[in-house]
């Protein structure tokens, strides 16, 4: 649905049938949360009304007057879901059961239920989601899905999958800043730094982020929209885009030796760069400095000093997608090579060692990490 005549402050949008965003979302700001609301109608005219992460007491005039020019009353909800405790997506919880709607139940995982008790929420009213691990019927018959996303950022972290819309309910997964001039409510690529920085801060390793996203390629139906809690809602091409970024994001201990990297190792980390780069210039010539800026996981990182790049953050994790984007341009019997100097270019720099994969005879890959001196530095 457009957005752009859409005023997003008083008004909630329908991103899929019967699947409406009904948050706040204040001018000139680069964060704030996603509450959803999906109905279900039914015959006998006992709708079953689900908000999923419903936001912050100070999000809460908003989100109840949204809420109302949907179902008409807050009171009409049904029931809650919570991806995980954090109060900035859930701690409206409490005053909805103790105020408005007493006999809602409360879905999430046991994890997350321990923390979010602390909202005066009556046991009662708990529902774990670890009961219905192959789903569960809303009382008009349609299923939805929990999907795991363990670590992502908290242990408790579950998603939600609606298979009749094919919208994806991910909480923090595929959050974001956004530009304070963005408009409109759907993200494209202006999104991914702000993506990529939110990942790297709250995300715990990428480990967590390949588990949870193995989850979802595994769903059947595959979802056509992502619902995050933070930032814009994905659609479109932009749902396999930027899950393939995510997958291979380092974030959080993966990079917390890089993040404090001094200036004197960030120039010897160029200077390893420099060197892949003059391996691979045989293959693909001088346009390799250009697109290493242009790469959307890079251009942040990276930038021209003279007619040669430097790096400006993040060494290391700089250094191992660089040598992986090369190396997808280059004819694998010229790829080790350019594998091969960043390995030793570090190495003789005493930098940590890259973590690269070799192509071995016969078509192994090895893991340089597993030989090298440096592998858990």
């Amino acid at each position: 649905m457009p957005t752009d005549s859409v005023d997003l402050s008083v008004q909630p949008v329908e991103i899929a049938e019967n699947t409406w965003w009904v948050g706040k979302r204040p001018p000139g700001q680069i964060f704030y949360a996603n509450p959803y609301l999906r109905t279900f109608p039914n015959n006998n005219g006992q709708p079953f009304n689900l908000i999923l992460d419903p936001g912050s007491s100070s999000d809460f005039a908003v989100v109840r007057s949204k809420v109302e020019r949907v179902i008409r009353n807050v009171n009409r909800l049904s029931a809650v879901f919570i991806n995980h405790q954090d109060p900035d997506v859930g701690s409206s919880v409490g005053l909805l059961l103790g105020r408005y709607t007493p006999n809602a139940h409360v879905l999430c995982t046991e994890d997350t239920w321990r923390l979010v008790h602390y909202y005066n929420i009556p046991r009662d009213r708990f529902v774990p989601l670890e009961r219905f691990p192959s789903g569960f019927r809303v009382p008009s018959g349609e299923k939805l899905l929990p999907v795991p996303s363990p670590f992502c950022h908290f242990v408790g972290a579950s998603m939600l999958y609606d298979p009749q819309t094919r919208v994806l309910f991910t909480g923090d997964l595929f959050g974001s800043l956004t530009d304070k001039d963005a408009e409109g409510l759907y993200a494209d690529e202006t999104d991914w730094a702000g993506m990529r920085a939110f990942h790297q801060i709250y995300m715990p390793t990428n480990r967590a982020l390949k588990h949870a996203i193995a989850n979802i390629r595994a769903l059947d139906p595959a979802p056509l929209m992502i619902a995050p809690q933070h930032g814009r809602v994905i659609r479109g091409e932009w749902v396999a885009e930027f899950m393939r970024r995510v997958e291979s994001l380092p974030v959080g201990v993966d990079i917390l030796q890089d993040r404090n990297a001094s200036p004197e190792e960030l120039q010897a980390w160029t200077t390893v760069l420099h060197r892949v780069l003059d391996a691979a210039a045989g293959v693909l010539g001088p346009g390799a400095d250009a697109m290493l800026v242009d790469d959307p996981d890079l251009r942040d990182h990276l930038e021209f000093d003279g007619n040669r790049i430097k790096i400006t953050s993040l060494g290391r994790t700089t250094v191992e997608r660089a040598v992986r984007l090369l190396c997808e341009k280059t004819p694998e019997e010229y790829a080790n090579p350019i594998r091969y100097e960043a390995v030793f270019a570090a190495g003789e720099l005493d930098l940590p060692t890259p973590q690269i994969d070799l192509e071995e005879d016969g078509g192994h890959h090895a893991d340089v990490g597993a030989f090298m001196g440096h592998a858990d530095a």
